[in-house]
């Protein structure tokens, strides 16, 4: 039995119920977002702030909630959930499922939250995952209909109040006692959800990356926050990374700008921008600052930096009409920083190698663990099953010694299709005994395959 851990953070991502909460938050997905106090970025905030004014007694407040993605009553979530799918017309539209089907399924997923830290084992007993496609959709329909039932049941309420995620923005329109009062009963409405609140100081309020002061007319100016502990650092401009990499730098800080500022702070903003980059490295005549073009949310091939070699690939494919970005490939944090326990290889899926005495190898692939695939090699011998195990074949027919103990994984590879190709392309760079090729790769593969 795990041990128990209480508001208990853990990453979800490959565990077994990965893949259906991923599913699940599609169909969950519409129904977020359909209230008056919903935003989605600090973008739409920033458009919600135009036109707005206050009064010389208003109050702005930012409130937050406590650790709420641990502290996240997840059946209560669930219920209001499968409540609104009840109420939603268009679920046929997405899926099948009914939405006690879909109910199963998410006490389903957030039940499956066993981890392991340290060779031991624990159950998350509170909370959503970290990493969990469901944990921000989740905490999303709850907070929404948290909301709705603070604000009915309060008998002063704000003016605006905006939320995202766990952090709103309020105009609170009474005096400051009144303010403590509502704050009292938000903490009231339930045990686990607790808020913190911070009060305008000196007429100013930092919301999101947005900080908003008051005007002597009442008016509001907007600009970007940055924390005290900002130091303006960013990728350097000598660094080895590709072009458009260090240029994407200059373009997401110059949208933000455009997006976030009003018209009074766009341009010390921008200078501001144009300072930072020249002390990462940027050339003057490098560095843009008109607005951006939007860019389309349609999918755009990634290809590592390969040298002067990426250029000619950008260009060969631009000329037939696809773009390309390069990324970073894995930087050496990534390599020797990893909080998470070492897994035995034998325990995954994917691509295997099984040496024998004569040089050659057999080359498999197996969507169980390795240990299971090789207790059945050794099954199909001991029943004389030679034609079910290439490998146990090769070993009685040519008399050979197959090196069971040095038998390993090449690659984890959980899907199939990606395996089978996998499969293919070692049994092409390695002298195997005689065995099906897989799949067939192309004469124009060989090339990389086989460089020398």
């Amino acid at each position: 039995m795990p041990d128990m851990m209480t508001g208990s953070d853990h990453a979800s991502r490959g565990g077994p119920s990965y893949n259906t909460a991923r599913h699940l938050t599609k169909i969950l997905h519409p129904l977020v977002g359909n209230t008056p106090h919903h935003i989605k970025n600090s973008d739409q905030f920033a458009q919600f702030m135009d036109g707005l004014s206050l009064r010389p007694t208003d109050v702005m407040v930012s409130f937050d909630v406590v650790s709420l993605f641990t502290n996240v009553p997840t059946f209560e979530a669930c219920t209001i959930a499968k409540d609104r799918l009840l109420q939603n017309h268009s679920l046929s539209n997405r899926t099948n499922l009914t939405p006690h089907q879909i109910h199963n399924l998410l006490i389903s997923c957030i039940s499956s939250s066993c981890f392991q830290w340290r060779d031991k084992f624990f159950e998350q007993s509170s909370g959503t995952s970290m990493g969990s496609p469901l944990s921000p959709v989740l905490a999303d329909l709850f907070m929404e209909e948290f909301e709705q039932t603070a604000l009915f049941s309060a008998d002063l309420k704000p003016s605006v109040w905006i939320r995202y995620v766990d952090d709103t923005f309020v105009i609170w329109p009474h005096s400051p006692q009144d303010l403590q009062l509502f704050l009292q009963h938000l903490n009231s409405q339930h045990n686990d959800i607790q808020f913190t609140m911070e009060k305008e100081q000196v007429g100013r309020i930092a919301f999101l990356d947005v900080e908003v002061s008051r005007l002597p007319d009442g008016t509001l100016s907007r600009t970007v926050y940055r924390k005290p502990t900002h130091t303006d650092h960013y990728l350097n401009n000598r660094s080895f990374h590709h072009p458009s990499i260090k240029a994407s730098v200059n373009r997401a800080l110059v949208r933000q700008a455009y997006n976030v500022c009003d018209q009074d702070h766009l341009q010390p903003e921008l200078h501001h921008i144009s300072t930072a980059l020249k002390r990462n490295g940027f050339k003057s005549r490098h560095i843009k600052t008109l607005d951006p073009p939007q860019t389309s949310g349609s999918p755009i091939p990634k290809v590592n930096p390969l040298g002067n070699t990426s250029h000619w690939i950008q260009r060969i494919l631009l000329y037939h009409g696809i773009k390309v970005f390069h990324t970073a490939s894995n930087k050496i944090q990534a390599t020797l920083q990893s909080h998470k326990d070492k897994q035995d290889p034998t325990t995954k899926p994917g691509v295997y190698r099984i040496p024998c005495e004569c040089g050659k190898v057999y080359i498999g692939e197996t969507g169980r663990d390795l240990t299971t695939r090789l207790n059945e090699h050794r099954a199909h011998g001991r029943r004389g099953h030679l034609e079910k195990s290439v490998i146990i074949k090769h070993s009685s027919t040519e008399d050979h010694q197959v090196h069971r103990q040095q038998a390993h994984l090449i690659a984890n590879i959980e899907q199939w299709h990606p395996r089978r190709v996998r499969e293919a392309i070692e049994i092409h760079k390695n002298r195997t005994v005689l065995q099906d090729t897989g799949f067939t790769i192309s004469d124009i593969w060989r090339p990389i395959l086989n460089p020398s």
